[in-house]
């Protein structure tokens, strides 16, 4: 299930954003969402679940006679 965790640092008001569960290309849906809502962050990067591409299985229709 996806997840938006948000830690905001009491000392220094720095915002961290960690996006789980969202792999592929929709985690950058997901980010320029949160950057709308919330700003630019100092430092943005990708995790591994970001590098993993969605599996996709070709489906074969048997042709109709």
């Amino acid at each position: 299930m996806p997840e938006v965790e948000c830690r905001i640092d009491p000392a220094t008001g720095r915002l961290e954003l960690l996006l789980k569960g969202i792999v592929g290309p929709a985690c950058d849906d997901v980010a320029r969402q949160a950057r709308e809502l919330l700003g630019r962050p100092v430092v943005e990067r990708e995790t591994g679940e970001y590098r993993v591409r969605p599996e996709v299985r070709p489906r074969v229709r048997p042709a109709r006679p």
